[in-house]
């Protein structure tokens, strides 16, 4: 699918005027753009931190300053405009949680580029599928990282991508002949055209950012500054001075996306780290003194919480810890407090909408563990039952995305003109009982938890592996307690699991979504309509379950 077609369907969004008229007399919305506020930002404390960057390669914690933030993304916006970036066109980038991806998201904002953030845990194979859908004309990846060879991978891809135009590399760039801008990163002034910019507006599309393909095609969610700005300056408990927020969520996700702007919008600090490690992370909160853990999954707190038990660091600084991604468990919600911080806020989300729903600090103090919470005040939630119990979630208001478009197919697939803006989320919920909602399950069998596991692809990988006629993939748990994927398949001969994860991590898969468990059958469980009754089939697969994966 050429990223021409893809780009006609998302350039054609844009909120409805009288929408955003009456977002921004209820204060949702602003005729301004992070980028503007950054400026206001640089100006009125010019050396005070902004980002904390951890880099553990380097065993180094970089400081950037809102005026350092603001002046190197001038540079950079520069320099992408030198490079003939213009309007519309669409920047890719796959970073670590370094702050130079902080600094290419608002120089996209200034020089009018849309920007599309690829999660580390993409491999090659879907990678190339999103930079030739989207029609990206430049791509930023680390020369290497983790042992994955990302500047020689895109070399290898170029031929593929005919709008792909510059390869930018962090590192060595010469070795696979690409871009390095390392002078403008680092706050050199570009030459040229650079300071004729054509910055983008609030209502228009900024940001492309990807859903995870759980039941069918990948989607792009479209989405413009006002979008992904609301509720950014809501906090509970209330900001105090000198606070230090801490993000374990990267720089790649939704969730880091808009740490960027709380950062900018509070003018608070926040510590990011290219590190996942436990213990890493509760170095950086004792000696930094982080006040706020932000955006942990539930299987990262976990993980918190037993290096916690082991090593006994100094975490009195912490005030709150949010947690998103999936729901929390009054088990996870006890061990969290007990270990980390007594204040524990669930927050529920979903790439297509922000964080809409959530506890507070008003609620009792193992309510996370019980429920997703209240709708946030800016969210509008319509429920519809699905029987005597669940009801099928939807949701509304400024903080849902301007529309998704299929990743591959360039079809729209939902934009709030339709059905009154009202998006779909896809889960069940019931009533917690106190004005809030209990999550249930999902209507789709989607698997993983805080990064969900791409399941069409997947499947769509392992059909490619020559003694495999079909496959279906169900969720299962994992030993360490994560859901991960069971891959249940009919073939002429049998398998190991070894057999299927070394096909699919060849094709270029990230191993967090690789089969951690493979069933065979001669057959599935199938609907009059032809559809695998996923259900029925991990009801027959869990009465004889046997080891997972460890």
């Amino acid at each position: 699918m050429s990223g021409v077609r893809v780009r006609a369907a998302w350039e054609s969004f844009g909120p409805a005027a009288e929408v955003a008229r009456r977002y921004r007399e209820q204060g949702w919305w602003r005729s301004e753009t992070f980028s503007e506020e950054l400026r206001a930002a640089a100006a009125e404390r010019p050396d005070e931190p902004a980002l904390l960057t951890w880099r553990h390669r380097e065993d180094e914690l970089v400081a950037l300053s809102f005026g350092e933030l603001d002046a190197r993304a001038d540079s950079v916006a520069g320099a992408l405009r030198d490079l003939g970036v213009r309007r519309g066109d669409v920047v890719a980038y796959q970073l670590p949680a370094w702050w130079e991806a902080a600094v290419l998201v608002v120089a996209c904002l200034r020089v009018g580029a849309v920007v599309t953030p690829l999660p580390m845990l993409f491999g090659g194979y879907e990678t190339e599928r999103v930079l030739a859908s989207t029609g990206a004309v430049a791509c930023v990846v680390p020369e290497e990282w983790e042992g994955v060879p990302y500047a020689r991978q895109l070399l290898e891809q170029e031929p593929r991508l005919p709008a792909l135009r510059h390869r930018i590399v962090i590192g060595d760039a010469t070795a696979t002949g690409a871009v390095s801008l390392h002078g403008s990163f680092h706050g050199a002034q570009p030459t040229g055209t650079a300071r004729d910019l054509d910055p983008l507006g609030a209502d228009e599309v900024c940001a492309l950012l990807m859903t995870s393909g759980t039941t069918s095609e990948t989607q792009l969610v479209v989405c413009s500054p006002n979008t992904l700005g609301v509720g950014v300056t809501d906090w509970d408990p209330p900001v105090r001075a000198g606070e230090v927020f801490a993000t374990t969520s990267g720089m790649s996700h939704l969730t880091g996306y808009r740490q960027i702007l709380r950062t900018i919008s509070a003018r608070t600090p926040t510590v990011f780290s290219d590190s996942r490690d436990p213990g890493c992370w509760l170095r950086l909160i004792e000696d930094v003194g982080v006040t706020r853990l932000l955006w942990a999954a539930p299987q990262m707190l976990r993980s918190l919480a037993e290096e916690q038990r082991c090593q006994g660091r100094d975490v009195s600084s912490l005030l709150a810890v949010h947690s998103v991604g999936g729901p929390l468990s009054p088990q996870v919600v006890a061990v969290v407090q007990e270990t980390l911080c007594p204040v524990v806020l669930n927050n529920w989300g979903m790439t297509e909408a922000g964080n809409l729903i959530g506890t507070t600090t008003g609620d009792p103090g193992d309510w996370a563990g019980r429920s997703l919470g209240r709708p946030r005040a800016w969210a509008q939630i319509r429920l519809e039952p699905v029987d005597g119990k669940a009801f099928r979630l939807h949701v509304r208001g400024p903080a849902v995305c301007l529309a998704t478009v299929g990743r591959d197919s360039g079809q729209v697939r939902w934009s709030s003109f339709q059905d009154e803006g009202w998006l779909d989320t896809g889960d069940l919920v019931e009533p917690d009982g106190a004005g809030g909602l209990r999550f249930v399950g999902r209507v789709a069998e989607r698997i993983g938890d805080a990064w969900q596991i791409p399941v069409a692809d997947i499947e769509d990988a392992l059909l490619t592996h020559p003694d495999i006629d079909d496959v279906v993939l169900v969720p299962w748990p994992h030993a360490d307690g994560r859901e991960t994927a069971c891959a249940v398949v009919i073939s002429q001969t049998r398998l190991e699991l070894r057999d299927v994860r070394d096909h699919v991590a060849g094709l270029g898969f990230h191993e967090s979504h690789l089969p951690t468990r493979i069933e065979h059958v001669t057959h599935f469980p199938r609907t009059e309509l032809g559809k695998v009754r996923r259900k029925v089939l991990l009801g027959l697969l869990t009465e004889a379950a046997g080891p997972t994966l460890t």
